[in-house]
């Protein structure tokens, strides 16, 4: 009976071990993130999963094209995925349909159709980011809701993992 009531105490310190480890991992370095809506179509669809690099922002500052996770400002208990537009300094505007940063007219492949309605010129204040869907149209994002504060922002978006067929880097777009 001793063995057995030893190995179920062993048994529980791996559990105990593992569960530490998961949740310090899940905390800090990399989170699942499962896509809802079509907000970033044609990059990412709903219901893929990705994963999200929560440690990349500890060591530098997201930037321009990059697809992050965050916390949405409107409603904390919920996460939204957006590709970064803008950054602290950038002056962001969208007039004919077209995203301007700093006065140049962005190339923006992932962006498939004419984006309707005028936006901006805002100059974005310091520990603030301008995030955009990439089906704008279809999005919720800083046009509608504001400038996203820095603290919001949870990770970076890696890799799509699921379904299998979808496998790949998550691109960033150019600056």
């Amino acid at each position: 009976m001793s063995k057995l009531i030893h190995g179920i105490r062993d048994w529980f310190k791996d559990f105990v071990k593992a569960l530490v480890f998961f949740l310090f991992l899940q905390t800090y370095i990399v989170q699942g993130f499962v896509i809802e809506g079509a907000c970033m179509e044609p990059e990412l669809h709903s219901h893929e999963k990705i994963i999200v690099n929560k440690m990349v922002y500890h060591v530098k500052e997201p930037e321009v094209g990059e697809v992050v996770v965050f916390t949405y400002p409107l409603e904390p208990g919920k996460d939204f995925i957006k590709r970064v537009v803008g950054v602290p300094g950038d002056v962001i505007e969208i007039r004919e349909g077209y995203l301007y940063r700093n006065g140049k007219m962005m190339e923006e492949p992932f962006v498939k159709e004419y984006v309707f309605g005028n936006y901006g010129p805002h100059k974005i204040p310091r520990d603030k980011f301008c995030v955009m869907g990439d089906n704008r149209n279809n999005s919720h994002d800083s046009r509608a809701w504001g400038l996203l504060d820095r603290k919001h922002i949870k990770g970076r978006a890696e890799v799509k993992f699921w379904p299998i067929d979808s496998f790949g880097v998550i691109a960033a777009s150019a600056k």
